[in-house]
């Protein structure tokens, strides 16, 4: 089972919820075991460190936009944007996250979901708009498709990595977790964020970098 990271608000509607459990179980049930801060897993550090921690442990990206705020009377460029259905902020906080890393992405949004990662162009990957509302929105052929698609991608780009990686003895070790009998490899950190971490390795366990 590969880790893979979901985007997603942590409260949805209850008119959502049904159609969003029946999607994590067919994440599982593919062998994928999806990962959101808030929900899987709970920070203690600041929430965008912690989102970039545990993207880097995933294989790839879902984005799943469900309508968070609703414009009921708004002007946008001298264009009446009444009735536009926004998403988290998140999701195109964690959808630039992922594209920056060159992870697989899927994006899934509600119908009407409109701004930044939703719109059309905004990123070089397929928009799959559908009614989440539907309990069954994940088994239609055309989400199943592109589930599969996306995943492969996810498998090939964990072969490709892989065969890119350093053997372990060229791998720095973490002074701080490591014992004379058990060395604690460090991480390589991916090269968007290599300066603002500070170095080229992180301890996955207490975070020392070099």
């Amino acid at each position: 089972m590969i880790d893979v990271f979901v985007s997603r608000p942590t409260w949805v509607a209850p008119s959502f919820m049904a159609g969003l459990d029946t999607f994590l179980t067919l994440l599982e049930s593919a062998d994928l075991r999806p990962r959101t801060l808030g929900a899987t897993d709970y920070p203690t550090r600041s929430p965008l460190d912690e989102v970039i921690q545990l993207m880097r442990g995933c294989k790839g990206v879902i984005v799943l936009g469900y309508p968070q705020i609703t414009v009921e009377r708004g002007v946008c460029r001298d264009t009446d944007c009444s009735g536009l259905s926004l998403p988290t902020e998140w999701n195109h906080i964690e959808a630039a996250l992922a594209y920056s890393q060159q992870l697989p992405l899927l994006v899934l949004h509600h119908q009407g979901i409109k701004r930044g990662v939703f719109d059309r162009g905004a990123v070089s990957t397929f928009l799959h708009e559908i009614d989440l509302m539907d309990p069954l929105w994940s088994m239609q052929p055309s989400v199943n498709g592109a589930l599969l698609k996306w995943k492969k991608d996810c498998l090939t780009a964990s072969v490709e990595i892989a065969s890119v990686t350093p053997n372990l003895v060229d791998k720095p070790v973490c002074p701080n977790c490591s014992t004379p009998t058990k060395p604690y490899y460090l991480k390589p950190i991916g090269s968007p964020f290599r300066q603002v971490a500070g170095g080229d390795w992180e301890c996955a366990n207490c975070h020392y970098v070099e």
